[in-house]
């Protein structure tokens, strides 16, 4: 049993792995809008995620998020 921020933050990372892996850098706008969670709750999540490296933010109008990649 995974608790709700789990469940989200694992859904968020399978969006962002999707879009990252064209080399796009995704809105937290389209988060929300794929994962079912209000905008607050998956802005905490995602700086979480970025906090721990397992995602790069980016600001400014090009801004967004990207998987980060480990090879």
């Amino acid at each position: 049993m995974f608790s709700k921020a789990c469940e989200h933050g694992i859904k968020a990372i399978i969006y962002i792995a999707t879009q990252s892996m064209d080399g796009r850098r995704v809105k937290i706008g389209d988060v929300v809008e794929n994962s079912g969670s209000p905008e607050a709750f998956t802005a905490k999540v995602l700086g979480s995620l970025t906090k721990y490296h397992i995602v790069n933010s980016y600001t400014g109008p090009n801004g967004g998020f990207l998987l980060m990649l480990r090879i």
